[in-house]
């Protein structure tokens, strides 16, 4: 066989799926239950997913060490091919806003990696995300390695959008701080399942303000986590933190959910992020003798001899973010 030919018929085999992945892609991304597509939509989803989600839940569905399920994991689990958008992102904000067994749809992930947190996503995020994962090929074989650069490098053309009101500061603090935590939740969480709870302490004692800051960077930013109740004396809050903290701790006890703030000084924006106990939480800062055992507790007082950080329940103000930005 002519040599061309040959070399014909192996490019063509090799771009033949690529070209079925990509006429899927946009088959998918065109339309969704006879509407087009909102392509800025799509975009504050992928950035809520970066910020908030990717950590943990990995898009790479070949990634060792994972800690959660991959989002096309869940996204098979929830997104059936008679289910419509709104009975997807009313499920997925049902579990997200309240993580229980009863409102789970994946079992066997919990079994494996346990309750997802409680995080603090407002209502527009999540609807963000919920868009992001409907309308975007997740569970496609190639869309990891053919995809999700490309949507990152997409972001970055856009770039950041101009922050002028209170509100424009208030979504890009929260989006720097979601991404601290779930950055800090994923690796607690793979150095517990590695050696404990006393395995996480001395991650913490040695990582924890710096994968923190981490979060900000390249973001004209700077994050933080302080406390009325500080493990670490570097993590003590200053007078107009502890201000917010008690505001916040007012509203959990009035039976409200503590809403971010901000303020402008100095020529920064400074915004505050509430942190709310969950039970991962518990087993580091719950009370001695109950959730936190005696092990842990020990290692607790060895590394940190002034630690405040310990008495808590579930749904109690642990700290909060606090997320300085550069103002015009």
């Amino acid at each position: 066989m002519n040599i061309r030919i040959v070399i014909a018929v192996c490019l063509a085999a090799l771009i033949a799926p690529l070209a079925a992945v990509e006429r899927a892609v946009s088959a998918d991304a065109a339309q969704v239950d006879g509407a087009a597509v909102d392509q800025a939509r799509l975009t504050a989803g992928f950035q809520a997913l970066e910020s908030a989600c990717f950590s943990c839940h990995s898009p790479d569905a070949a990634a060792g060490n994972r800690v959660a399920p991959p989002m096309a994991a869940i996204k098979q689990h929830y997104v059936q091919a008679d289910t419509a958008y709104t009975e997807f992102s009313r499920a997925l904000a049902t579990f997200v806003q309240d993580p229980s067994a009863e409102n789970a749809r994946m079992p066997g992930a919990i079994n494996r990696f346990g309750l997802m947190p409680k995080l603090s996503f407002d209502r527009a995020m999540l609807e963000d995300i919920a868009y992001y994962i409907y309308h975007s090929p997740l569970e496609a074989p190639a869309w990891y390695a053919q995809h999700f650069q490309a949507e990152q490098q997409k972001r970055r053309r856009v770039g950041r959008p101009a922050l002028v009101t209170d509100a424009d500061y208030l979504r890009h603090g929260r989006d720097i701080a979601l991404r601290a935590k779930a950055t800090l939740g994923s690796n607690l969480k793979q150095a517990i399942s590695a050696g404990g709870t006393v395995a996480a302490i001395d991650f913490c004692h040695t990582n924890a303000i710096p994968l923190t800051e981490g979060a900000s960077a390249g973001q004209d930013a700077l994050v933080r986590r302080v406390s009325d109740r500080p493990r670490n004396p570097a993590n003590a809050a200053n007078s107009t933190e502890l201000a917010y903290i008690a505001e916040a701790k007012s509203a959990l006890a009035a039976g409200a959910e503590p809403q971010p703030a901000v303020h402008r000084v100095d020529g920064e924006v400074v915004a505050y992020y509430p942190i709310v106990t969950n039970g991962m939480c518990l087993q580091c800062h719950g009370t001695p003798g109950q959730a936190l055992d005696a092990a842990t507790h020990s290692a607790l007082q060895d590394r940190y001899p002034e630690d405040q950080a310990t008495g808590y329940g579930a749904d109690e103000l642990r700290g909060i973010f606090v997320v300085s930005m550069d103002a015009p």
